[in-house]
């Protein structure tokens, strides 16, 4: 009967190994996900002061008098 019990807890371990494997995997997806949506965020900005850098007349002149 040791025997049954062995097999028994050994398929117990490799079924939470896996379930353990499955929230991993889960957890590094929604981390990639959230990498993602900083980068796209800040391409976002980039691209923004890009946009504002080149408007007619922005950063041609700068009042030092006050």
């Amino acid at each position: 009967m040791a025997s049954v019990d062995g097999i028994a807890a050994q398929a117990s371990a490799i079924q939470q190994s896996q379930v353990q494997n499955q929230v991993d995997v889960a957890v590094a997806k929604k981390s990639l996900d959230a990498q993602k949506l900083q980068g796209d965020a800040a391409v976002q900005l980039i691209e923004s002061a890009a946009r504002i850098s080149k408007s007619p007349g922005t950063g041609n002149l700068i009042n030092t008098t006050g």
